[in-house]
């Protein structure tokens, strides 16, 4: 699987949260967002959204679909704004249908990061979707898996 290094400055995201153990809410989540996504202005990039994924110490994962905003933007009700770190990111692209992004990004971890010799680092972890994704249940949609990397 082809990958690159980058760092990525500090960004803003808006969208709705899920906040549980395991990531089987995230669907879901998605199928209320979207209905609502014409809420979140001004955008900073058009034609782009977020799934955005934090650790908690708690052992829960905390979920956050939503698009880029200014970091001042007003949240529209029932969402919440999130920052994104500025952090340097190992940047995998997943093709297939969204059900299998888990699948990637376990495969990310426990063989391509110690194949390259790349660190986790603790941190935000997030899909970027953009014109090359299709459909959630298009095997020829594409979507960049970013995981911090030190």
């Amino acid at each position: 699987m082809d990958h690159r290094i980058v760092s990525l400055p500090a960004f803003t995201v808006v969208g709705l949260e899920y906040v549980a153990r395991s990531p089987n809410g995230v669907g879901p989540l998605w199928e209320r967002f979207l209905p609502r996504e014409h809420e979140v202005q001004p955008l900073a990039e058009s034609g782009v959204a977020y799934g955005v994924c934090t650790p908690m110490p708690d052992g829960m994962l905390r979920y956050v679909a939503g698009l880029p905003v200014a970091e001042d933007a007003a949240v529209p009700e029932g969402m919440v704004k999130f920052t994104v770190p500025a952090q340097k990111y190992g940047v995998f692209m997943h093709r297939g249908v969204v059900s299998g992004i888990a699948e990637t990004f376990q495969t990310i971890h426990t063989r391509l990061l110690p194949k390259l010799g790349l660190r986790v680092r603790a941190g935000v972890e997030f899909e970027r979707y953009d014109e090359r994704f299709i459909a959630p249940d298009d095997p020829s949609s594409e979507t960049d898996l970013y995981i911090p990397v030190e």
